[in-house]
């Protein structure tokens, strides 16, 4: 569609545009109160974190995975526990993005992510035949989904998921990277966070809106619908629902 910068209201879009701005740094102002010491979340993490390696699973293992949905999130998680890991638990880190913003505090370990992987989990990975020299391991590995596919990580036997993934196969496919055949760990464990905020409420609500559209759908022409794909239909979101309600208080 052609449009010609004379038929614009440049009056009203300069208002539209300066109501933007204004609510983003009223957003931005908002946000700059909150720091690392008034994380409740992230003191809860340190406290299961700490209690993990003083008080082992399996005798010797202070291994511990750390899984987020997003990355901003991992460089944020390692920015605040890599220091506080290495001076009170005595334990090395390393965080994998997917991209080439890998980074590790363990002398000698090249920040990608084949290397962080091996020294993190050198049993499962055959360190002793691929790298015989190498010294010292990685116990804390924060990460995203970049991982949560076809990595054996059994070395560990604890893993925690700071956010819950919209899908919970997800979650289920992040467990697997320790709830492998070949563990020599007799116990392993899972932590989930879950929101504070009601999720079901959220859920519920989004549901509604979907009904009614369909609602709409019958009414009209079927053309109306924005928000629903018509490959995807109403019971899936009510499906991975119930699927998160269960893992509140149901073992995988």
């Amino acid at each position: 569609v052609k449009v010609l910068l004379q038929d614009m209201d440049l009056i009203r879009c300069k208002e539209d545009l300066l109501d933007d701005k204004q609510r983003l740094e009223n957003l931005l102002a908002q946000t700059k109160v909150i720091d690392e010491s008034r994380d409740a979340k992230l003191k809860e993490l340190k406290e299961l974190i700490k209690n993990k390696v003083e008080n082992n699973l399996n005798l010797g293992n202070k291994k511990v995975i750390l899984f987020s949905a997003f990355a901003d999130t991992v460089k944020y998680l390692y920015e605040n526990l890599h220091s506080w890991a290495l001076s009170e638990l005595k334990i090395n880190s390393a965080m994998v993005t997917g991209g080439d913003a890998n980074k590790t505090n363990l002398n000698g370990c090249k920040p990608d992510l084949g290397h962080i992987l091996i020294n993190f989990s050198p049993l499962s990975k055959k360190r002793d035949l691929i790298y015989p020299d190498s010294k010292g391991q990685i116990d804390l590995l924060i990460c995203t989904d970049c991982i949560s596919e076809g990595q054996n990580l059994q070395d560990c036997d604890y893993l925690v998921n700071y956010d819950i993934h919209w899908n919970p196969v997800r979650i289920v496919q992040r467990f697997g990277r320790i709830d492998r055949i070949g563990s020599v760990n007799d116990k392993i464990q899972l932590v989930n966070f879950f929101p504070n905020l009601e999720l079901d409420t959220y859920i519920d609500l989004i549901c509604r809106v979907k009904g009614r559209m369909q609602i709409l759908d019958v009414s009209a022409t079927g053309d109306d619908n924005i928000i629903e794909e018509p490959s995807v239909g109403y019971g899936d979101l009510d499906y991975r629902k119930r699927q998160l309600k269960q893992m509140q208080s149901k073992v995988l």
